[in-house]
């Protein structure tokens, strides 16, 4: 090829589309940082809805140890009101027994007009103590026992009450996460709409360099129409003029640099045989686009082209290929 070296990047816009396929690349990672994302916030949302169903039961819990609190309050009160009654009763009796003095069993047979009414005196005398003594036993320990359930009760409510606190910080720890997870995606969102905007605007800002190209190298080419051609060899197709169709094939190239016309390289430059091809022509390539016979090269010969393009891979995208030009 006539380019001559060191490389130049005038009118290309290869530069713009490397932004742009850095960018596609980020997008990417985005939407791979936002599945991963989505699947921290199921799991958030998972255990949410187990903290919340703990915390439904811990509540629930509360509310039944509350209702036998009260129960247990109720009952403790009236124990606490028969052992006061039984209090009074037995010290009523007692000061009865002190007033009148203790019963002697002696008196009680002296004084009965039967054997009969001296046993059952005797009798009714102690059943009339053991039932006070029994009366006040119970009724402590009815009291003693309400108090322990009392007791029992409020360590589970203060434990209960303590669980709740617990799970409703995790809770809100929880809550906390998913929210922030859910910012986390929307400016994902945001940066990879971002991104798609900018890459929009660079592939536009690459069409309208290249383009711009193409019209500054036709340019130079019709200034420069006085250098002659190097020699080449013998055509293998008749020149053309006017115009024309013609079969050629197309090969690619993506080397930096001027042309061999001393126009710098660019979208559009077609490298062809003068012989066959005079330079300065307009050519439509079909896949291709516009372009102008704009360089040469050794391997250049008959009826082939060679085709500019901004990249390495675009060129081996293009390959080699037979295909019909039209003539300018």
């Amino acid at each position: 090829m006539g380019i001559a070296l060191p490389a130049s990047s005038a009118g290309s816009g290869s530069p713009l589309r490397q932004q742009a396929q850095g960018l596609t690349q980020q997008n990417s990672a985005i939407a791979s940082r936002s599945r991963a994302a989505v699947l921290t916030l199921y799991a958030f949302d998972s255990r949410l809805t187990r903290t919340q169903a703990q915390l439904a039961s811990l509540r629930s819990q509360a509310a039944a140890i509350d209702r036998q609190a009260a129960e247990t309050r109720r009952e403790l009160a009236v124990a606490k009101q028969i052992f006061s009654v039984s209090q009074r009763n037995l010290a009523a009796r007692l000061r009865s027994v002190y007033e009148q003095g203790d019963s002697d069993p002696l008196a009680i047979v002296l004084g009965a007009k039967t054997l009969d009414d001296a046993l059952t005196g005797l009798e009714t005398e102690r059943a009339a103590a053991e039932t006070d003594r029994a009366i006040v036993a119970r009724a402590r320990m009815s009291r003693d026992r309400y108090i322990g359930l009392q007791q029992r009760l409020a360590a589970r409510a203060q434990k209960l009450r303590r669980l709740e606190a617990s799970v409703s910080a995790t809770l809100g720890v929880l809550s906390s996460a998913k929210a922030g997870r859910i910012s986390y995606l929307r400016q994902l969102a945001s940066q990879k709409k971002l991104n798609q905007s900018q890459i929009a605007s660079l592939d536009a800002q690459a069409q309208a360099i290249e383009a711009q190209a193409r019209r500054v190298a036709v340019q130079q080419v019709a200034s420069t129409q006085t250098v002659a051609p190097a020699p080449a060899p013998t055509p293998t197709a008749p020149p053309v003029t006017g115009a024309a169709t013609m079969t050629v094939t197309a090969t690619a190239y993506t080397l930096q640099g001027h042309t061999a016309t001393g126009a710098p390289v660019g979208y559009g430059v077609v490298a062809v045989d003068p012989s066959v091809i005079p330079l300065g022509t307009r050519i439509t390539i079909p896949g291709y686009g516009e372009g102008v016979a704009a360089d040469t090269g050794g391997a250049i010969q008959g009826a082939v082209i060679d085709l500019w393009f901004p990249t390495a891979a675009e060129a081996a995208n293009w390959g080699r290929r037979t295909i019909t030009i039209t003539l300018h």
